[in-house]
């Protein structure tokens, strides 16, 4: 069963914090769901996850 992702809120929150976003990439089903370009690098699904959590963490203990 696939799960509907918002990219664009994704997209839209790692901007929020003040990461320079360029394209998403969707890839083939045996590949991931998708990449995104952050930062100069391509970071899958989960890691743009790990660093919208560490983004948090940043900003809660600011």
């Amino acid at each position: 069963m696939k799960h509907f992702i918002d990219v664009e809120l994704i997209r839209k929150t790692l901007r929020d914090r003040g990461h320079d976003v360029g394209h998403i990439i969707p890839v083939p089903d045996n590949g991931g769901e998708y990449e995104f370009e952050v930062d100069g690098g391509l970071l899958s699904l989960a890691e743009a996850r790990v660093l919208l959590e560490q983004d948090a963490a940043r900003m809660h203990l600011a």
